[in-house]
């Protein structure tokens, strides 16, 4: 627990004259107050380790493997609430199937998104490259990395599929949610509300 030095000068101050008092009175309640005086520091203190040591962390929800399965742009706000939607991005079957979103403990981060026709002509889309993954707070992360990028200039044929453009790009969600194995990643908060523009939701694998 780290304690500001004003307040930590004021506790000093404190103790200082509450023990100019004690020594004062009695032997016995000298003795009794000092007792109870260091009681309750301990207690303190062990209050503040254990907060330190046991609180859950948010984000650890966040751990293991998602799967894609719809994005959503915000249309009607209802009552302060999300209404109809104005855009439902539709994840093909491919990325649904075999994409995935998985966020590491050891703080890398792995994804991996495809198009096509599924099952057979699945191709690789994007995946990270050297990418990891920090909390920050208990509402978002920050993801750092390389997403390498099938080129989707013209059409492809064989030879082309296999090669792969790198850029330093991952966007950053504004807020992230777990609510029952749904991830839901949040971008663009809408001023003078507690509604975002865009959401995301992903599914978690077992």
């Amino acid at each position: 627990m780290n304690i500001p030095p004003p307040v930590f000068i004021l506790l000093n101050i404190g103790f200082s004259v509450f023990y100019s008092v004690v020594s004062q009175k009695k032997p016995m309640l000298k003795k009794t107050k000092l007792s109870l005086l260091i009681l309750s520091a301990a207690m303190v203190l062990i209050n503040c380790t254990q907060d330190d040591h046991e609180a859950p962390k948010y984000l650890d929800s966040l751990i293991g493997s998602w799967s894609p399965v719809v994005g959503l742009m915000t249309g009607e706000i209802v009552n302060g609430d999300y209404g109809k939607e104005s855009f439902r991005y539709k994840f093909g079957a491919c990325d649904i199937n075999k994409g995935f979103l998985t966020f590491n403990s050891d703080g890398s981060l792995d994804f991996m998104r495809y198009k096509g026709k599924f099952p057979q002509e699945c191709i690789s889309l994007e995946s990270s490259k050297d990418v990891t993954w920090t909390s920050v707070g208990d509402s978002t992360f920050i993801a750092q990395g390389i997403i390498s990028q099938i080129n989707n200039q013209g059409t492809y044929d064989e030879k082309d599929i296999f090669y792969l453009a790198t850029e330093p790009y991952l966007e950053q969600p504004d807020l992230v949610k777990v609510k029952n194995d749904t991830l839901i990643l949040f971008y663009d908060k809408i001023p003078k509300t507690t509604l975002y523009t865009t959401r995301f939701f992903y599914a978690k694998n077992q």
